[in-house]
C-alpha cells in the first residue's frame, strides 16, 4: 500500500519541523479564531452547530449572529485545520515509527497520519458549506446544512479514531519500556 511509504518518508527531521510548524500555527490561529467566534455571538457550541443536520436551525442561529465576525472566524478556521492536520500527521508518524518497522502498529501509524490529514480535508469541506451558507444566511438551500453536517460528522469520527490510536499506541510504548 502506498501509505506505507510513510514508514520512511518524510525524514524524521522534516516530520519534526512539520510538527513544530503545526504547533506554532495552532498557537497563533486558535486564540484569534476563538475571539472572533465569541465576538460573533454565535448562540450554540461547535458540536451542536456542526451536527445539526438542519438548515432551519442554522438559519435561526444566524439571525442572532454577527455574520461578518463569524465569517472571519470561519476563514481563520482554515489555518486551524492545517495546524491540527499537521500535528496529527506528525505525531502519528513519530509514534508509529517507534515500533518495529514491520509491525502493524507502524503501518497503522501511517494510516492514522493519513486519516489526520483526511479529517482536516473534511473540515475544509464543512467550512466551504458554512461560508456558502453565510453568503445568504437566511435563505440558503437546507441541503447545504445536511452536507455540512455530514462533513463534520466524518471529521469528528476521524479525529476520534486518530486521537484514540495515538493515546493507545503511546500507552503500549510506555508499557513496553
Amino acid at each position: 500500500m502506498i501509505l506505507y511509504k510513510l514508514i520512511e518518508w518524510p525524514e524524521h527531521k522534516t516530520i519534526k519541523r512539520l510538527l513544530i510548524f503545526g504547533v506554532i500555527l495552532f498557537a497563533i490561529v486558535f486564540p484569534i479564531m476563538s475571539v472572533f467566534f465569541i465576538l460573533s455571538g454565535y448562540p450554540v457550541s461547535f458540536l451542536e452547530s456542526q451536527l445539526s443536520f438542519n438548515g432551519q436551525i442554522l438559519k435561526t442561529h444566524y439571525l442572532v449572529t454577527n455574520i461578518d465576525l463569524y465569517r472571519i472566524a470561519q476563514t481563520l478556521d482554515y489555518g486551524y485545520m492545517l495546524s491540527y492536520g499537521l500535528i496529527i500527521f506528525s505525531i502519528a508518524l513519530i509514534v508509529g515509527r517507534k515500533f518495529d518497522k514491520e509491525s502493524s502498529w507502524t503501518k497503522m501509524g501511517c494510516i492514522i497520519a493519513f486519516l489526520g490529514l483526511l479529517a482536516a480535508l473534511c473540515d475544509t469541506g464543512e467550512n466551504a458549506f458554512i461560508l456558502a451558507m453565510l453568503s445568504n444566511p437566511l435563505s440558503f438551500p437546507d441541503v447545504w446544512a445536511i452536507i455540512h453536517s455530514i462533513f463534520a460528522l466524518i471529521k469528528w469520527i476521524l479525529l476520534l479514531v486518530c486521537i484514540l490510536w495515538i493515546i493507545i499506541a503511546l500507552v503500549i510504548l510506555y508499557i513496553k519500556r
